[in-house]
């Protein structure tokens, strides 16, 4: 009986401790799989207060969700040879040899039937300024007003089409119509291009549209936009490939460009081969002389160095500027102490000089040029060589050197936000 129950209590505790056993086996699981929850949770970087997650999909039906859209302006004559301009959204490049453009049209539209009659139409691509041209353009019909009378724009009969361009677009595309196709609510037209027309003053070294100066008109959801700043040219980004998975970063999303542009600036030390055009440097400058002055003397003055035997120079003598070396042009920013008067004792061309420098490289950074301050004063060896180099005049007293050029990549904006620098009262 006694050896009954002893081997009754033993099974007990055998009983016991595997349920106990178990038990911790399931928990140690749960735990494991908490952390690998939480670890998942972390690697998302979700930094909203959103109960939004990404990559979550709620299906909205049949729209035409497909962004940017162009802001296209058709130009077209009647049968009486009235020239007439219309909006076009429904439209783009569909094939590159040769090259053509499709622009689809419902049957309503008057310039539906200018084009069917006509076989000619061209293609007017506006800038951000012209957002009212293109509203309007898009809202009234031809047959109801004359457009360019009304809107002031002026027609210009197309070299090699049968077809009106507006003189003040910055870029005109001639076509010459080849086929349509009724896809159901709108005709598409397929134009072959015949010549295409760009303002200079958009124009980069090479010879091609620089983008940024063109700052297009784009369409999206009833609303007109302007262009993204660049980010990168075809084939570079393939470098950041590395087979970890994409997570979107909310976080780092801006209230507007200016604030993009300030907390993406960074000192640029690298650069490509590619040329730094006149008109970029000029926008550059705009940027500097914007910048605030003490009693508005506008202390400063200019060189712009894109010699390439000058610019080697500069970067043989001056010990933190070797930059130059790579870099296809420079700004340096002088005091100009006849315009600074008697403030130049106090320094103030020295904070109004400032206050341009970082005009100029925040430009260079909203315009997708790299660039970086290289002091000169109050370094006597350094001023000296600048003076020597650009045969400055006594009265221009240079406070830097900004090497500028297209960056490689290399450099990275950095995170400066410390809030312990700050101290509230």
């Amino acid at each position: 009986m006694q050896k009954s129950k002893f081997l009754n209590i033993v099974l007990a505790i055998a009983v016991l401790v595997l349920v106990i056993q178990l038990q911790n086996k399931n928990n140690s699981s749960d735990k494991s799989e908490s952390t690998q929850t939480s670890v998942a949770e972390d690697s998302l970087s979700i930094k909203s207060d959103s109960a939004m997650i990404p990559f979550k999909k709620k299906s909205i039906g049949v729209r035409s969700e497909v962004y940017p859209k162009p802001a296209f302006v058709i130009g077209s004559y009647d049968e009486d040879g009235t020239p007439n301009i219309m909006t076009a959204a429904w439209a783009g490049i569909c094939n590159s040899d040769p090259l053509s453009i499709a622009v689809s049209m419902r049957p309503a539209t008057y310039s539906y039937e200018n084009v069917t009659k006509s076989k000619s139409f061209t293609v007017n691509v506006p800038s951000s300024e012209m957002a009212r041209y293109v509203d309007y353009a898009g809202r009234f019909s031809g047959r109801d007003v004359n457009k360019f009378e009304e809107t002031g724009l002026t027609p210009v009969k197309g070299e090699f089409v049968n077809a009106p361009y507006v003189k003040e677009f910055p870029i005109v595309i001639e076509c010459e119509l080849r086929e349509y196709h009724d896809l159901g609510s709108h005709r598409q037209f397929i134009g072959k291009v015949i010549d295409v027309k760009v303002d200079e003053a958009i124009l980069n070294a090479e010879g091609r549209v620089d983008v940024n100066l063109l700052n297009p008109l784009i369409y999206g959801g009833g609303r007109y936009y302007e262009t993204g700043p660049f980010i990168a040219k075809t084939g570079e980004s393939l470098n950041e490939i590395d087979g970890e998975p994409f997570v979107p970063d909310y976080s780092r999303k801006y209230a507007n460009k200016a604030l993009e542009v300030i907390h993406n600036r960074k000192s640029v030390r690298h650069f490509t081969d590619q040329p730094v055009s006149k008109n970029q440097l000029e926008t550059l400058l705009r940027a500097g002389m914007a910048a605030p002055t003490a009693v508005n003397r506008q202390p400063w003055a200019f060189y712009v160095v894109t010699e390439r035997e000058t610019l080697d120079a500069l970067g043989e003598q001056l010990p933190y500027a070797k930059m130059l070396f790579q870099a296809k042009a420079a700004i340096v920013v002088c005091g100009d102490m006849e315009k600074a008067g008697n403030l130049k004792d106090k320094g103030y061309w020295v904070q109004d000089c400032s206050a341009a420098s970082e005009n100029i490289l925040l430009a260079a950074e909203s315009i997708g040029l790299g660039a970086v301050w290289t002091a000169a004063y109050p370094y006597d060896d350094r001023t000296k060589v600048v003076i020597d180099e650009l045969g400055l005049p006594e009265k221009h007293v240079p406070l830097n050197v900004i090497p500028i050029g297209y960056p490689t990549g290399e450099d990275k904006p950095k995170d400066k936000w410390k809030p312990g620098n700050i101290y509230w009262r």
